[in-house]
């Protein structure tokens, strides 16, 4: 059975969750290779059903990443059947729903919870949300303080500070985002810095720019939720030293980064994979999905 091409995948997705389609590149650069994919097609040579999994990266359990049927063969136990492939693709591992490096999802979207549950996922207790917020109405003034400056990994010496602040401080899927996009596209990596040592950074881009993040993935979908036909774009992961918290410092590194993009047209922008909501919502996001952290 042939492995299914970028433009069948798509087809797929556009078929099984219109709502949600991705930003093309973004799909396109997420998929990776047929060795982590499960797919069955239908009598005619169809692709009917597609998953995407990936073995363990910094943590103890594998991913399932991706999971579509079409609506017409649904009821036919197709998503049972791609959850038992990777199973057994990936042997005797726990796997998690999304939380992958680079991912599409953070988690299982709150709608999809009951299909994990009858396949054997159990809630970890963590949810997520996606947020976005309206650039169009004029943004809260903002400076950063005196002797702090925001800079992009173009600068000689910033991208080693920040891969330092993030293997020190932050996570493992930290650090590879943040080397990931600035290998493509270095402009897209804000970093905060007193001198030559960064305090903080931030991954941001509009959906023209070479890196897709997350955070505007689905551009469609963040258009509507911010009630706007505008660009959109987006913001994260964003991450600040420990030693600046509390300080307002935050605050100002996410008006900035707001502004930079609202200067470039930006309208609707989103954050992905967050549980902080009460800190975005004082900047004007408001919570547009929520995903639940599940693993089986």
């Amino acid at each position: 059975m042939s492995a299914p091409g970028g433009a069948e995948i798509a087809g797929l997705w556009a078929a099984a969750w219109p709502e949600r389609a991705p930003h093309p590149r973004g799909l396109e650069a997420r998929l990776g290779d047929p060795s982590g994919w499960v797919w069955r097609r239908g009598p005619a040579g169809e692709l009917t059903a597609f998953a995407a999994f990936r073995p363990p990266e910094a943590y103890g359990h594998g991913h399932l990443r991706l999971i579509l049927v079409h609506p017409g063969a649904r009821g036919q136990g197709l998503g049972r059947t791609l959850v038992t492939g990777v199973r057994e693709r990936l042997g005797p591992l726990p796997l998690a729903v999304g939380e992958e490096r680079g991912h599409f999802l953070p988690g299982a979207p709150e709608p999809s919870v009951g299909f994990f549950e009858r396949v054997g996922f159990v809630r970890s207790g963590r949810v997520s949300v996606d947020m976005v917020a309206d650039l169009r109405p004029p943004l809260p003034a903002a400076a950063l303080p005196a002797g702090l400056r925001l800079t992009d990994a173009r600068e000689e010496g910033i991208l080693p500070g920040v891969l330092a602040l993030t293997e020190g401080v932050f996570s493992a899927r930290w650090t590879h985002d943040a080397a990931a996009v600035a290998r493509q596209a270095p402009q897209q990596l804000l970093a905060l810095a007193d001198g030559s040592r960064v305090l903080g950074f931030a991954l941001v881009g509009t959906e023209d720019d070479p890196a897709v993040l997350p955070s505007f993935l689905f551009p469609a979908a963040l258009r509507a939720a911010a009630r706007t036909s505008g660009p959109a774009g987006g913001l994260g992961p964003v991450g600040l030293h420990p030693d600046l918290r509390g300080s307002g410092v935050g605050r100002a590194l996410m008006l900035t980064a707001m502004g930079r993009l609202k200067a470039r047209g930006v309208e609707a922008m989103g954050i992905d994979w967050t549980d902080l909501a009460p800190f975005y919502e004082r900047l004007g996001f408001r919570t547009w999905a929520r995903h639940v952290h599940l693993r089986g």
